[in-house]
């Protein structure tokens, strides 16, 4: 059985763009970089963003390689989407229904069907709001059993905590 990993996909926090999200579930993340493939490696990627985003730092083109490799690579079908909306305040929790990520042009789409759309932040441990603060658009929320977590708040149920 694979294991479920959940992903933080901050696609903007506009309301527009909150709304487009929610009505169909298509999360996009523009990484401005033209001609985005799947098979592409890191070094392509790595290539790819030097030559598209001439300003970027070293460590800001590796991290944004990093990115867009996961999202080719180990989003899986299953696994869980953590969308911030209004400023911050709630979570939007979803199941990603997608085998691979979609590319079209310069953007990456990962397609979710909603478990619970409002989840106030407050309803979360300090420990997952400091998870969520990651400034990047895409990143990994992995600590301190965050899934088991994460699928129990989705439910309505209150934030068990971390027990080791």
């Amino acid at each position: 059985m694979t294991k479920i990993r959940a992903w933080k996909l901050r696609p903007g926090s506009d309301d527009k763009t909150v709304q487009q999200v929610l009505k169909t579930g298509q999360i996009q993340l523009d990484y401005e970089v033209p001609d985005l493939r799947p098979d592409m490696t890191r070094d392509d990627l790595i290539s790819a963003i030097r030559t598209h985003n001439q300003d970027r730092s070293e460590k800001g083109v590796r991290a944004r390689a990093g990115q867009i490799d996961n999202l080719f690579n180990e989003v899986r079908k299953g696994d869980l989407a953590l969308v911030p909306r209004d400023k911050g305040r709630f979570m939007m929790i979803g199941e990603i229904l997608s085998e691979r990520s979609n590319v079209t042009g310069t953007s990456i789409t990962v397609q979710v069907s909603w478990i619970n759309p409002g989840v106030p932040m407050s309803r979360f441990d300090q420990d997952l709001q400091y998870s969520f603060m990651a400034i990047h658009k895409f990143c990994e929320v992995s600590r301190n059993d965050a899934v088991r977590r994460l699928l129990r708040i989705a439910q309505g149920e209150a934030d068990p905590g971390y027990s080791e």
